[in-house]
């Protein structure tokens, strides 16, 4: 005789139904009938081992190739390292955010499809109970009906999870947009800066000098007419908002007004850049060194309202700015906050 549940359906107190039933059928969860119809764990369990076995192979390939790395001494040609490019930090920076992103990205397919396989077999049991069926009643009373919870909550879990990683995926695809977004900025201003008329007129110019702690400054020029610390602002053009063209920014001493938003925290920041710089060449600089901040705006017509200490333009008018300067300090007084900086910034190694 085939085993039998007792569950309550519409239009009847109670009835008999056996396994053979097909709302039974579909909704049987025990491992030990699968011939049944119903929603097995053997499905979702070789799904996770399947996927945790290409996670195994991809880390023990990485795995694989640093050791044979260190078994054949692998080493650089040269120990000199290299200065750092141009937005070497933003650079970085895109690199971390594309592996997490895509990692992300992978965890919400993964939960993704999870959910689409506790999903589909639990969608009779749902149907049912939604067309009222068959009643919570009865599932709660079905002998099996911890799996049904625990498959439902494993469900839950995995779309949660699922809208949690596009979340995080997409905010990273977004900020490496941004990133890369500002790093086209600051290799257009050390384009300007290579320029050959600022060249020879003796100008040096160091990128992505870093900072005491995480952070780095944009570019750091130095010449006879002084030591110059940009501080670059990449800012795409959009409709005006305001009464004020769409391509020039205004800059009043202490805020960058674009068309369509204001940017207070830009000079404030070339401020205390600058004043780092001072202090880390005052130990081997001129007394009477010149260190001036400068922000440069790549690509838009700059207007600055008056006279200021803070400096703000795009970079083709940085390039005469810096040749029409007087010279004011010989070369040989300049040497050595040169080979200062070339050490801060010569970080990579080959």
């Amino acid at each position: 005789m085939a085993a039998q549940v007792r569950v309550s359906v519409k239009g009847s107190t109670r009835a008999r139904l056996s396994l053979e039933h097909p709302i039974v059928r579909q909704h049987d969860l025990c491992m030990a009938q699968p011939a049944g119809g119903g929603f097995s764990w053997a499905p979702t369990l070789g799904s996770t081992i399947g996927a945790l076995f290409v996670v195994a192979i991809f880390v023990g390939l990485v795995w694989l190739k640093r050791r044979r790395k260190t078994a054949r001494t692998e080493r650089p040609p040269q120990k000199e390292r290299l200065l750092r490019p141009p937005g070497y930090s933003l650079s970085r920076r895109i690199d971390d955010l594309s592996d997490r992103a895509t990692f992300w990205a992978l965890q919400a397919l993964a939960a993704g499809s999870l959910f689409g396989l506790i999903g589909s077999s639990l969608y009779p049991l749902v149907a049912a109970l939604v067309l009222q069926r068959v009643t919570f009643a009865a599932v709660r009373d079905w002998p099996q009906s911890y799996v049904l919870i625990s498959s439902a909550c494993l469900g839950l879990a995995a779309v949660l999870w699922t809208i949690r990683s596009v979340a995080l995926a997409i905010r990273g695809f977004n900020e490496m947009e941004y990133y890369r977004f500002g790093l086209r900025g600051e290799q257009a201003v050390a384009e300007a800066l290579a320029d050959s008329s600022v060249t020879t007129s003796g100008y040096v110019a160091f990128h992505d000098l870093p900072g005491d702690g995480a952070w780095n400054i944009d570019h750091v020029v130095i010449g006879p007419g002084g030591i110059f610390v940009l501080e670059t602002k990449t800012r795409s053009r959009r409709k005006a908002s305001r009464d004020q063209p769409e391509h020039k920014v205004l800059f009043d001493g202490h805020t960058l007004h674009f068309p369509w938003c204001d940017d207070p925290r830009a000079a404030s920041q070339a401020r205390r850049n600058a004043d780092w710089v001072r202090q880390f060449v005052a130990p081997f600089a001129p007394k009477e060194i010149l260190v001036e901040p400068v922000i440069v705006v790549p690509g838009w017509w700059v207007e600055t309202l008056g006279d200021y200490p803070i400096k703000a333009m795009n970079a083709k008018y940085l390039v005469g700015y810096l040749t029409r300067l007087p010279k004011r300090f010989p070369p040989d007084q300049l040497q050595s906050i040169i080979k200062r900086l070339d050490e801060r910034c010569r970080t990579l190694e080959f």
